[in-house]
């Protein structure tokens, strides 16, 4: 029996921490050291929300580049993981009898690959995204999850990513101030156990 992979939860933080070198990006990489190597990878990006849920189904996923103003050197990052198109019908049938759309046109975004990149350097482990539907409450996602939790059990590593608050420099002073204050707020919260 596969061991029991873990759900990981990566604040991936800058973008450019897809190509740095510093306290996050090695300890992504020594979570990559220390875990069992995963059969495939779940990925729920905070960049992939759409109005309905979605798996990618593609052999080859492409590196998607969604963001704007960084360095060339950012741009020209390619992580080539393979997809796993049995696992997305997997996930569709396991979610049924929600609608789940197989999708060919989304591939890694940077939520996933800048991540990955560390975590799993030669993109050798098969990678699916599934989309975060955003016309639903957080309770509707959390019963997803529930569900999903079984392919653990078959040495699928689930992980989420993105940040707790966006920081975009684009915003007025007063959203910067009130987005800085969650952050603070939540990041001081008991945790309950």
């Amino acid at each position: 029996m596969a061991e029991m992979m873990p759900a990981i939860f990566f604040g991936h933080g800058n973008p450019m921490n897809a190509v740095a070198s510093n306290n996050y990006t090695e300890g992504w990489r020594r979570i990559g050291l220390d875990l069992p190597k995963p059969k495939a990878i779940l990925s729920i990006s905070a960049h992939w929300c759409v109005p309905k849920i979605a798996v990618t189904e593609t052999p080859a996923p492409n590196t998607i580049h969604d963001f704007g103003g960084f360095p060339r050197e950012l741009y020209e990052v390619q992580y080539p993981a393979p997809g796993k198109p049995e696992l997305a019908r997997d996930i569709q049938r396991l979610l049924a009898p929600l609608q789940v759309s197989l999708d060919h046109s989304w591939g890694l975004d940077h939520g996933t690959w800048s991540v990955l990149r560390h975590v799993y350097p030669n993109a050798e482990v098969p990678v699916v995204q599934l989309s975060i539907d955003e016309t639903r409450p957080a309770s509707f996602h959390f019963e997803i999850g529930k569900k999903l939790a079984t392919l653990r059990d078959q040495a699928i590593l689930i992980m989420g990513s993105g940040n707790l608050v966006p920081i975009f420099t684009h915003m007025d002073g007063d959203v910067r101030f009130m987005i800085l204050m969650i952050g603070r707020f939540v990041s001081r919260q008991p945790l309950d156990k």
